[in-house]
């Protein structure tokens, strides 16, 4: 025969597990990340898609920079799975998720990898941050990712 507190545990254990899958699941399907000021969504990327997809060197480059900075989180094929991912609340951008990329400004993606994400584990990249980008690279970024995860 369980005794009253034992039956008390196991009550308390199996209701902060629901709530938590709950919190779990509305977090993910309310996050929105919030629109870049009206100035980030003019900026125009100085990179032309066509002339970078002809540049191995520089593919390669950005290829290996991803790696590095980012394939932790969104994932080898830019499916927002990368092994960090897995214990986020908010999972990471999905870039090769059809029309993501598409549906996006590049200055948004510009905004968004420059100031990271609020309320994600999306830091910022500027310079001065630990990522230490610069506005080109953060260019270089954002055309490489058009070149990878868009088909």
């Amino acid at each position: 025969m369980l005794n009253t507190n034992r039956i008390l545990f196991l009550a308390t254990t199996a209701l902060l597990i629901s709530l938590l899958g709950t919190f779990h699941a509305r977090a993910e399907e309310t996050h929105r990340i919030p629109d870049a000021p009206s100035a980030y969504l003019e900026k125009k990327n100085p990179y032309n898609l066509k002339e970078f997809s002809q540049d191995e060197k520089l593919i390669k480059k950005f290829g290996r920079n991803y790696k590095r900075k980012c394939q932790k989180c969104h994932g080898e094929q830019g499916d927002g799975l990368g092994p960090r991912a897995e214990s986020f609340i908010i999972k990471p951008a999905a870039f090769a998720k059809p029309g993501y990329l598409k549906e996006r400004k590049d200055g948004q993606l510009f905004w968004i990898i420059e100031n990271g994400s609020p309320g994600t584990e999306m830091p910022p990249h500027r310079l001065g941050s630990r990522a230490n980008l610069t506005e080109d690279e953060i260019w270089q970024f954002i055309t490489f990712l058009r070149y990878q995860f868009t088909k």
